[in-house]
Order: structure tokens, then C-alpha cells, then sequence
């Protein structure tokens, strides 16, 4: 798996650091070690670039040597560059020169305001890669011991579990497969109204019946895993309910992307999951390395031979 770690040497990247090293103990990891630092052609006339250039020259000098010496031990290549720029698009265009699997970086944290109106470097790098990302949320453990599964039967969801099951995790860890069946609500002037229908067991079992379908693969290598079916009006907010309930270290959700008024007015599952997540959270874009013929039977099968390889 060839691996972008997005670093700045705070307390957040160091954590994404860690994580890149657990995740290299059992699994092969080419990892890039990418800083991202200010233009100084932005002020080519301030008598001060000449300066702040070898100040910062030395400053992620540091700060990457200390990256590489932590993941030398278990990845299999390690190489650092430092770029300079804005740090989203920078990090974005590095990631898609060295055709990365995987973005990994850690989450600093904003307010609700701020996340809704500035978005975070996460959050932004997350809402935009091609690629799938990993964001990082300190704790005092770096082994997801415990995963929760979004899970809707499309291909982003599949995929993102076939994703999952190409990595070598312990074997005890507990997955928790969540599909949500989503209660309907009605639109009405300036706000919702109540539910339209009750969801009964007729609604509910399909959706059951697929999540079960979906985690009995799974324990086939991975036998702590179990299905939930909760009824929610959103789908991201039972997700991360699983989450804070079973003290997961890990969310992995498929990203099946949305138009502008949708991540605008709407939001998607994804987007909900990273912002008010307890933990870490993986973005799962699989699926688009999958041809445009691709099928939901596809994602079955893939996700079958994930299962039998690992």
C-alpha cells in the first residue's frame, strides 16, 4: 500500500505518525512524509524571506527526520519531502503525482462554527482526494481494537469493507456492522415535520437481513464481529452513536460523493461521520478505482476474495 503521511509535528500529526507505524507492523507500506510550508515567493520583497527560508528550512528538516526515524522500523520504504504553498492543494497534488492509496493525517479540531463555515486542513483534504484518508484522532492507543462499519448495501460500502479486509488486523479485533434504517421525514415550510410512516419489522428486516449478510462475511477471519440495525433520522449521527456506545477507535465509512447543493445544504453520511466522530476515521474511495461497469455483485465478490486472502 503506498501511503501519503501529511505532517506538521503537532501533537495530532505525531498521532497519525504512530498510526502509520502500527499499521506498517503487519501490513507492507511505502509511506511519503510530506510538510507543507508557506510560499516564500508570496513575499519576495520582504527583506525578511532569507531569514524565515532557513528558519523554516530547518524547522520541518527537524520535524520530518524525527517522521522518518519512527516509521523506518516497520515500513518498507520511507522517503520526506517538504513542498510549499497552500497546504490543501499542496497535499492533494502530492498525493495524486504518487498515485497514494491511502492520505493519512491527523485532525485538529475546530468549532462547529468553524468547521461549517472555514472547514478544517482535514476536513478539506478528506471532502477532496481521490484517493481514500485516514484521519487520525489522538488517543492513548494506536491499535483499532475496534471498528465500526457503515454499511448500506452500494458499492462505496462494499468497497470500502473489501478495503478494510486487504489490511491485516488482529485477530481480535471487534467489528460492529452498522446499517441504518433511515426514518422519513417531511419537508414543510421552514422545517421538518413529524415522520410520514412508522417503520415497521417489514422495513426494517431487509435492512437487518443485508447488514447480517454483510458481517457474517466478515467473521469469517474477523469472529468478534456483529450487525446493528438502529433507526435513526440520519444516517451518520447512528453511525457515530455506535461509535461513542462501544468506544471504538476507528469509523470506516464508503464516500459515494455529492453534488454541490448536496454537501452544501445536506451534508454527506462521510462528511457528518468526520466532523462529530469520537474517534479516528476512515474514508473509504475504493470504489473509484473500480471501472465505470462496475456492479454491486462486483463489490460482493471482491469483498468475498478480501475475506478469503487475508
Amino acid at each position: 500500500m503506498k501511503v501519503l503521511l501529511a505532517t506538521d509535528g503537532s501533537e495530532t500529526a505525531l498521532a497519525a505518525t504512530k498510526t502509520v507505524e502500527q499499521l506498517a507492523e503487519h501490513n507492507s507500506i511505502d509511506v511519503t512524509v510530506v510538510t507543507v510550508s508557506y510560499d516564500p515567493q508570496r513575499y519576495q520583497f520582504q527583506p525578511w524571506v532569507p531569514e524565515w527560508t532557513e528558519q523554516e528550512n530547518a524547522r520541518t528538516a527537524k520535524i520530518l527526520a524525527s517522521a522518518e526515524r519512527t516509521l523506518d522500523r516497520t515500513c518498507q520504504t520511507v522517503s520526506i519531502k517538504q513542498v510549499s504553498g497552500a497546504v490543501v492543494p499542496a497535499i492533494l497534488d502530492e498525493a495524486k503525482k504518487r498515485k497514494v492509496d491511502l492520505i493519512v493525517m491527523g485532525a485538529k479540531g475546530h468549532s462547529a462554527i468553524g468547521r461549517l463555515l472555514l472547514g478544517s486542513v482535514s476536513d478539506s483534504v478528506a471532502s477532496n482526494a481521490n484517493c481514500s484518508v485516514l484521519v487520525v484522532r489522538p488517543s492513548d492507543t494506536f491499535d483499532f481494537d475496534r471498528i465500526v462499519v457503515g454499511y448500506d448495501k452500494s458499492v462505496a460500502s462494499r468497497e470500502a469493507v473489501a478495503e478494510l479486509m486487504q489490511m491485516k488486523l488482529d485477530d481480535e479485533t471487534h467489528l460492529d456492522v452498522v446499517s441504518v434504517a433511515e426514518q422519513p421525514y417531511v419537508y414543510v415550510g421552514e422545517g421538518f415535520a413529524g415522520p410520514p410512516i412508522t417503520l415497521g419489522p417489514e422495513h426494517i428486516q431487509p435492512i437487518e437481513e443485508t447488514g447480517e449478510r454483510m458481517a457474517s462475511q466478515i467473521a469469517e477471519h474477523y469472529h468478534h464481529t456483529h450487525s446493528h440495525t438502529p433507526v435513526a433520522a440520519h444516517v451518520g449521527e447512528a453511525i457515530v452513536r455506535q461509535a461513542e456506545a462501544t468506544n471504538a477507535s476507528l469509523i470506516l465509512v464508503g464516500d459515494t460523493g455529492h453534488g454541490m447543493l448536496g454537501e452544501l445544504f445536506l451534508g454527506s453520511t462521510s462528511k457528518y461521520v468526520l466532523r462529530h466522530a469520537p474517534c479516528s476515521v476512515w474514508i473509504s474511495r475504493h470504489h473509484t478505482e473500480t471501472t465505470d461497469g462496475a456492479t454491486t455483485q462486483d463489490a460482493t465478490t471482491e469483498v468475498s476474495d478480501a475475506v478469503a486472502t487475508n
